[in-house]
């Protein structure tokens, strides 16, 4: 769906640090750090990262010739053309340039915030409504999110290579925030109680000073950007 290693990374690490962060809430967040880094991290998630990749530059670099299936000249060629039927009529690009520019970068940051977030959801829905881990309605969930996700992130890219002055975010992306947000306040509200330990001292200090540093990492490129523009 991303279809970009850095992205990909970005949510890699990302999720391992949602975890570090809400280990003292969720006990199967309690990992050793080989498991997290070599095992999740190292080997499961670059794995993946990696094949996917692969693929997205097979069909990138691969040939569509639509021909009829009247036209093709031998059975085999008839089954293929019948089999190509159910893959894209074309592959595009997606293209999210991050460094683009700080209103980019922004943009990107948020898409991969919601993207965490929908995955965290998982784990605390099933905690705060006592769903067991192997109930089908996991499955349905996640299965429910890969086919709104698809089209979310199609939509949201296109509106990030939009260079219209006018331009509005599609259906499906609203739709999947207004889920996630739902599925966060459900969590809110039937998981009162049933977290007594508070957030470590360090923790939120961590994420006091990435989210500062971070406020002063798009200011400062703002204001550079403004600078260099008058100039």
């Amino acid at each position: 769906m991303i279809r970009n290693q850095p992205l990909l990374w970005v949510l890699s690490i990302g999720f391992e640090l949602m975890e570090l962060t809400f280990r003292h809430m969720l006990p199967n967040f309690n990992e050793c750090w080989w498991d997290s880094i070599v095992l999740d991290i190292l080997i499961c998630n670059w794995f993946g990262i990696w094949a996917g990749m692969k693929t997205v530059q097979y069909f990138d670099g691969r040939t569509y010739e639509w021909v009829g299936l009247s036209r093709q000249p031998n059975i085999i060629s008839k089954v293929k053309r019948m089999l190509g039927q159910f893959t894209p009529a074309q592959w595009d690009k997606d293209e999210w340039q991050p460094t683009l520019g700080p209103w980019r970068f922004i943009q990107v940051l948020s898409l991969c915030v919601v993207f965490m977030a929908v995955e965290l959801n998982t784990f605390f829905l099933k905690f705060c409504l006592w769903i067991p881990p192997r109930n089908p309605l996991v499955v349905y969930r996640l299965v429910l999110w890969w086919l709104i996700a698809i089209p979310t992130i199609r939509e949201y890219n296109t509106y990030l290579q939009d260079s219209k002055p006018f331009k509005k975010v599609g259906s499906f992306c609203w739709l999947s925030l207004a889920i996630c947000i739902v599925e966060l306040l459900i969590c809110i509200k039937f998981g009162h109680g049933l977290f007594p330990r508070s957030m470590p001292s360090w923790l939120v200090t961590f994420w006091s000073a990435v989210a500062l540093l971070l406020a002063l990492f798009v200011w400062t490129w703002k204001y550079r950007t403004v600078k260099r523009k008058r100039v």
